[in-house]
């Protein structure tokens, strides 16, 4: 029996399953037109998902103060595709999430503050 949990532990200890209600709190609303969204963050099936929007990153970091994603080629809008990076802050809360689209090599920056969701949090 302790073999088994010996054998198993780095398995488990490594998996992350994370699941984030973002708010963006920025004062010029003219600029952003995204308030909330969800995050969920799979590194088992290495899946990260922002909104709507499903991601299988090329990479996923996760260290004691940071988790850190980058996928490319994905379908930003339906006429081009592009670059994501996220980077949450294990302490701060705070997610940046970065976009660069492929057709005009422009970028866009997005910050959210984050915590775990749980569905007695909604407001309404």
């Amino acid at each position: 029996m302790l073999f088994v949990i010996v054998l198993l532990f780095p398995i488990i200890a490594s998996s992350l399953d994370l699941n984030l209600i973002c708010t963006n709190n920025s004062s010029s609303t003219k600029e952003v037109d995204v308030k909330d969204i969800f995050v969920i963050i799979d590194t088992d099936s290495d899946i990260v998902e922002i909104g709507g929007l499903s991601l299988n990153p090329s990479q996923i970091n996760v260290t004691e103060s940071n988790i850190s994603w980058f996928a490319s080629n994905v379908e930003l809008y339906s006429d081009s595709n592009g670059d994501v990076y996220g980077l949450v802050g294990r302490f701060s809360g705070e997610l940046v999430l970065n976009f660069k689209r492929y057709e005009d090599d422009k970028s866009s920056s997005l910050i959210f503050s984050c915590r775990k969701f749980e569905i007695k949090d909604r407001r309404f």
